[in-house]
């Protein structure tokens, strides 16, 4: 089945007929249309600060964008989706269920991470609402296994494609790693390591792609050094020289500070460009600046992007007060030019993106960015 509109054709009548009683007629009680776009994101908690820059950077493009899409009126509905501990799934599905019964709602931002994702997504994909995330990564949400186009049932089990993000997944930041070490004529041997997780293996898989990554030796007889885990302060497998070059990947960032476990001078991955690496980076910084007091972290630009690409898929969609219309356009969606680069959204719903950000420990523990992104081959 290929879009939200085979899906349908596929339900029962009486189904259909609530749905399209719901969902096309997306509106005002009095004749005025409207349309409301619901964002989820942690407001709270550990990652509270990239939270709030992802949904100031929706905010801002909703501002900009006049508040409307193709001349309808649209609302940013923000829902917190974490505990004082962090990122907390039933609260990602409580949201995902408050959007999907709202009759204005058109589409759904979130979450910031993987995890809360696979509570959210089967909700939104059930009621055939588009949902656009900035920040997950897992290859499992598009694919079910690196490399398939087959749609993963547990994520979306109507099986109909309804999720994409402007994020490039994990074994593109894999892919991107082995690019930039074949670049280099320092690095004649790599030793790669992961923790084992469903989350490593993914970087690993895109690591090993690319088909002239310098060959696999040893951790002792290595140059390089590519060490991925999901758990922040994670640091060298045994045998590893604390001196050649390492690479880490995104999760170990969120150890920072005091430490990701990594050797200072290691080059950490991670899929959002810090914002000095974006192209026009310095005007983005003013337009945020100018908006919230404070400069952007590296995930407002994404939420920016991701409130972007839906308002424009609202725009161009045949109907743009039906969700399944609105699914139909955002997976069209070709060459964009945005905040973040040139991209398009393949037939999975993966950005074609090709750039990831690249940052560097320190001595005392704090990030550093790079002058420029990891090219994604």
């Amino acid at each position: 089945m290929d879009g939200l509109r085979g899906w349908r054709r596929s339900a029962p009548a009486a189904i259909v007929a609530v749905m399209l009683a719901v969902l096309g007629g997306c509106g005002s009680g009095d004749g005025e249309a409207k349309l409301s776009v619901y964002l989820s994101t942690p407001l709270r908690g550990p990652s509270a600060g990239d939270g709030r820059d992802l949904a100031d950077g929706a905010r801002l493009a909703l501002d900009e964008a006049g508040g409307e899409a193709d001349g309808i009126a649209v609302d940013l509905r923000i829902h917190g989706d974490a505990g004082r501990a962090g990122s907390d799934p039933a609260r990602a599905a409580a949201n995902a269920r408050t959007a999907t019964e709202d009759s204005t709602a058109i589409a759904f931002i979130g979450e910031l991470d993987s995890g809360t994702t696979r509570t959210s997504l089967p909700i939104t994909n059930e009621a055939g609402m588009l949902q656009v995330s900035a920040g997950a990564s897992a290859v499992d949400l598009t694919r079910s296994a690196p490399g398939s186009d087959q749609i993963p049932e547990a994520a979306q089990p109507s099986g109909a494609r309804t999720f994409g993000r402007v994020v490039p997944s994990d074994s593109a930041q894999g892919a991107a790693v082995a690019a930039s070490m074949a670049r280099s004529s320092a690095i004649g041997g790599v030793f790669a390591w992961g923790s084992g997780s469903n989350y490593a293996d993914s970087l690993l898989a895109g690591f090993d792609s690319l088909a002239d990554t310098p060959p696999a030796v040893p951790a002792g007889a290595a140059d390089a050094i590519y060490a991925v885990s999901e758990r922040p302060g994670s640091g060298l497998p045994g045998g590893a020289d604390r001196g050649i070059t390492v690479y880490g990947a995104d999760a170990q960032i969120t150890g920072l500070p005091p430490s990701s476990g990594l050797p200072p001078g290691s080059t950490l991955v991670s899929g959002p460009q810090a914002p000095g690496q974006l192209p026009g980076a310095a005007e983005f910084s003013r337009r945020f600046r100018s908006s919230f007091g404070r400069g952007p972290g590296r995930f407002a630009a994404y939420g920016y992007e991701a409130m972007a690409v839906v308002l424009d898929a609202i725009g161009r969609a045949e109907d743009p007060l039906d969700r399944g219309a609105v699914i139909d356009a955002f997976f069209a969606t070709a060459d964009r030019e945005s905040l973040l680069g040139t991209y398009s959204i393949d037939e999975v719903g993966d950005t074609t993106l090709p750039r990831v950000g690249a940052y560097t420990a320190r001595e005392d523990g704090e990030l550093e960015a790079e002058p420029g992104p990891l090219n994604v081959p």
